[in-house]
């Protein structure tokens, strides 16, 4: 966290709250999925006692205006919601195959060459 960062929770506010998918991988883009995403945003609002004056679901990130949970820090409830609607996407919606990863990090040809060199000597 930066240096000279304030949270200002527990004071009764509203809270604009954003947050996108992994990657900006378009997961909430069908209406199986942002249904899937609304009904656990309602079942975290009913566990930890939070008004949701309105919200937004694009394909790939999710703009919250909410009040602060009663039971517990607006960063708990947060946390569940994209836990448990993670889950479920990724249980009851088959997604498309991520791209593989090249692994290691990526060497200079020359810095290698290098290398080869002096150990051979």
């Amino acid at each position: 966290m930066p240096w000279g960062l304030q949270r200002f929770q527990q004071t009764g506010d509203l809270h604009f709250i954003n947050f996108t998918c992994h990657r900006r991988a378009q997961l909430l883009g069908t209406p199986q999925a942002r249904e899937i995403f609304e009904l656990t945003l309602e079942r975290v609002r009913g566990w930890y006692d939070f008004f949701i004056v309105g919200y937004v679901i694009m394909p790939e990130h999710v703009h919250l205006l909410i009040s602060e949970p009663k039971r517990s820090s607006l960063a708990v409830a947060i946390q569940m919601l994209k836990q448990i609607s993670s889950r479920k996407l990724r249980a009851e919606i088959p997604h498309p195959p991520q791209k593989a990863r090249k692994g290691g990090p990526p060497t200079r040809p020359t810095r290698f060459l290098r290398r080869t060199r002096h150990s051979q000597l």
